[in-house]
């Protein structure tokens, strides 16, 4: 996940059409081959207005810098934009299915009783958002993991939390044919969950903590 300038977009670890029927290839092609890498130029182009070139992506969301209100809003949401889908596309597998046994999910059905009361509280938590941002599922420390969520391009305090897994709720990034349709979309997106990059990342988590 981390990266240092020049920036550069992530190649999609899957083709245009891995994901049918659940995405059809245009609309991944835009989410990743235009939002996405709009917004790694967008962060490029600031980077160097502002004399940013030092800062790893990481610094560049979670570092107060003494700009102006408003291009420091755009520094951070192209920032937040780049980190976010990173982590998102990279968190998408191409084969659907359902959650294997592991240490993630072994937590997961610890603390919130089962896998399908986890999709649920997903869905809430996607429906809760008012216009645009990510749920994330986040590991902070020796307290546990839990659901969160952002609004726009913000990411979750990268400080106290290591990111899991994140489902893009911008109306550009609904996976399923069935536009606009959130709980079909929540769905679609868990089905495709990546598990075996999610644990690492958990286990990782865990690995910090008891090294800290």
């Amino acid at each position: 996940m981390e990266q240092n300038f020049p920036f550069q977009s992530s190649p999609l670890p899957y083709s245009y059409v891995a994901l049918m029927p659940h995405c059809d290839a245009n609309t991944l092609y835009y989410h990743h081959d235009k939002y996405y890498a709009e917004s790694v130029y967008e962060l490029n182009r600031l980077v160097v207005r502002h004399r940013l070139t030092d800062r790893t992506l990481s610094q560049l969301v979670t570092e107060d810098y003494n700009l102006p209100a408003a291009q420091l809003a755009r520094l951070k949401s192209a920032a937040g934009a780049v980190y976010n889908h990173q982590l998102y596309f990279d968190g998408i597998s191409c084969k659907a299915g359902q959650p294997p046994f592991n240490r993630l999910t072994d937590a997961i059905t610890s603390t919130y009783g089962s896998m399908a009361r986890f999709q649920q509280l997903l869905t809430q938590a996607a429906e809760s958002i008012i216009g645009s941002g990510w749920v994330w599922l986040v590991a902070e420390g020796d307290r546990g993991i839990h659901i969160s969520t952002t609004i726009n391009n913000e990411v979750v305090p990268l400080s106290s939390v290591t990111p899991l897994l994140v489902m893009d709720m911008w109306e550009h990034a609904y996976l399923t044919l069935d536009h606009f349709n959130k709980p079909t979309y929540v769905d679609t997106w868990f089905s495709l969950i990546d598990w075996t990059r999610a644990n690492q990342r958990y286990l990782d988590a865990l690995s910090n903590t008891a090294a800290g």
